[in-house]
């Protein structure tokens, strides 16, 4: 597909470039640093309701012009307990790093690979969007994989959409990186020592979009409500098999300066492994969401 303006009523006409066959754009044409219109704005949303992951390359940005650029999705999910160390001058900024200072850690998630999973879907209502914005990255590794729920979703068997048509799947909180014990440990506990788990559709519907999307992942799914531990579990493992193939997945390296986005709803994504003695670091922030359905 060849690069294509939107629409848009104002001057500054986004350009559009797919990124892969199976989700993802790139979009050039916007500074970040400054407002955008409400009409881009629009352009924006819908584009991202298309493709589920914006790519924003080239972009130099401080702290609050990602905040605000953030904000206009909705309100922002603020950082997480556990995660104090990565906070940023506002409260809803993290970063995601392997940085150190004085031999500690300063952020959040530092190394490792990470599996497939959709941000906070622990939660009655996860967070919808997620921001990250590259500050410095190693020579190789560390890129972020997405997967298309929807395709998934659309490529199961009838069959399979009727047994898991209605049925809920519980997800729980994980530390999710691989220098833990387990990725999927079925006691861990956050650091408030309260535990977060919450069961979910196994099938969501997109509020905007109106589209199913497969809504289970292999490093937060624990369990199917209502069914014996051994067929959910082969059940879960079948799903997560088929929602990771790669004809479902764009995996996208990094550039610094890229400001990405991505649909928590109709979208996983996972982190490849990479080199922990290369500074790796990362701008986050989360709009809040609603209830998934």
């Amino acid at each position: 597909m060849n690069d294509r303006p939107h629409k848009s009523a104002h001057q500054r006409t986004p350009l559009i470039k797919p990124l892969s066959p199976a989700l993802g754009a790139e979009v050039r044409g916007i500074d970040l640093t400054r407002p955008i219109s409400d009409a881009e704005f629009q352009a924006l949303l819908q584009i991202w309701h298309e493709h589920g992951v914006l790519c924003f390359p080239e972009q130099d940005l401080e702290e609050l012009h990602q905040v605000r650029f953030a904000e206009r999705f909705g309100d922002l999910a603020m950082t997480l307990v556990e995660y104090e160390s990565g906070k940023g001058s506002h409260p809803a900024v993290m970063y995601v790093t392997n940085e150190k200072k004085d031999g500690k850690y300063v952020g959040a998630l530092p190394d490792g690979e990470m599996y497939f999973h959709s941000d906070m879907c622990y939660m009655e209502r996860p967070v919808k969007a997620t921001m990250l914005y590259a500050m410095a990255l190693p020579s190789e590794g560390g890129n972020t994989l997405f997967a298309n729920m929807y395709a998934a979703y659309d490529a199961l068997t009838e069959e399979t959409k009727q047994v898991i048509a209605g049925l809920k799947a519980v997800n729980t909180y994980e530390q999710g990186t691989s220098d833990t014990v387990t990725m999927r440990s079925r006691s861990r506990r956050p650091a408030s020592g309260a535990a977060r788990s919450y069961a979910q559709p196994m099938v969501c519907t997109h509020p905007a979009t109106g589209k199913k999307a497969l809504y289970v992942n292999r490093l937060m799914t624990e369990y199917v409500v209502g069914m014996p531990r051994d067929e959910s579990d082969r059940l879960l493992e079948s799903l997560f098999d088929h929602q990771e193939q790669r004809k479902f997945v764009y995996e996208h390296r990094w550039t610094r300066g890229d400001l990405l986005m991505w649909d928590n709803r109709c979208l996983l994504h996972a982190r490849t492994d990479f080199n922990a003695g290369e500074l790796r670091k990362l701008r986050r922030l989360a709009v809040k969401g609603e209830k998934i359905v």
